[in-house]
């Protein structure tokens, strides 16, 4: 069974959480961190989506964000894709960086906008890496203080809550965060594992009837994902051609190890790798996947 579509809302306001595969660090050292921030800034630019928090930890990273036309499908596809290529070019790596699918949760603006700024501003904090809030460089939180102006956070919807006074609201919003260092338990946010949404019954049941009406107007997919590695597909076809993995992982452009490639682009579409997660392992464009993949199909 296919996985099912990402429901996207234009104005929606969604909380990304995406891990390092096998929770391995994706952060090395600050030129990693600040490659990242760069790379989103970039791409905020581009298609335009608000970002209200965003935390970049050394195994896994939050995003808090309204997006507009573009979709956090698309935006998450852009981001993932050029960060997995500049980490495995700097590292000499190859395959999957990031574990799985993202997580996504759509929330409830009204409710939830403060607690989850909060909630994942104070994630150093709760992991021991700091010892104030303050102190961890790689979050929004110096943005909405006034410590850092990188323009990546729109701080202002936020800090109005507090007061129309640009002191005062700043005043405000960092008493917020110090009283969440103090929290135990209580009323705060804390995602649930498998819930795509954050809000009250009416804001749920709206988004689930809209989420199964996408469904039935699906076309079924025809490919059936089964459990295989792309490791083992990889390997599967550097043995048939008698070549290395790391070879069909290369630029070479040797004649069997091409052969090689396009054999393991056509298994991985067919078992129901996305062209991303296949581009990721081979370090290559998503558009050298589908134009092997599309010329297989002729």
């Amino acid at each position: 069974m296919g996985r099912k579509p990402r429901l996207h809302i234009e104005g929606g306001l969604y909380h990304i959480l995406t891990r390092g595969n096998n929770c391995e660090e994706i952060f090395r050292d600050d030129h990693d961190y600040s490659t990242f921030q760069e790379t989103l800034l970039k791409l905020k630019g581009k298609t335009g989506f608000k970002l209200y928090a965003y935390c970049l930890m050394p195994n896994h990273f939050h995003l808090f964000m309204e997006v507009k036309s573009t979709s956090t499908s698309e935006i998450m596809q852009r981001l993932l894709t050029s960060y997995s290529k500049y980490y495995n070019k700097r590292y000499k790596k190859t395959g999957h960086l990031f574990q799985g699918r993202y997580k996504s949760i759509i929330c409830e603006k009204d409710s939830y906008l403060l607690e989850l700024v909060r909630y994942i501003h104070l994630n150093p904090y709760r992991a021991g890496l700091v010892k104030k809030p303050v102190d961890w460089e790689w979050n929004g939180h110096k943005e909405y203080i006034g410590q850092k102006r990188m323009g990546l956070i729109d701080k202002m919807e936020v800090l109005e809550i507090f007061s129309n006074n640009l002191k005062q609201a700043i005043t405000g919003y960092s008493e917020f965060v110090r009283d969440g260092t103090q929290m135990r338990g209580g009323k705060e946010y804390y995602p649930e594992e498998k819930s795509p949404y954050l809000g009250d019954d009416k804001f749920i049941e709206d988004l689930m009837v809209r989420h199964i009406n996408i469904m039935e107007n699906k076309v079924p997919e025809k490919k059936i994902c089964i459990k295989v590695t792309l490791k083992e597909i990889a390997d599967r076809a550097a043995k048939k051609f008698s070549v290395s993995v790391e070879g069909i992982c290369s630029r070479t452009r040797n004649r069997r190890i091409t052969q090689a490639r396009k054999v393991f682009i056509k298994e991985a579409i067919n078992y129901g790798y996305k062209g991303i997660e296949v581009s990721t392992f081979l370090n290559c464009t998503q558009g050298y996947v589908t134009r092997i993949n599309n010329k297989s199909n002729k």
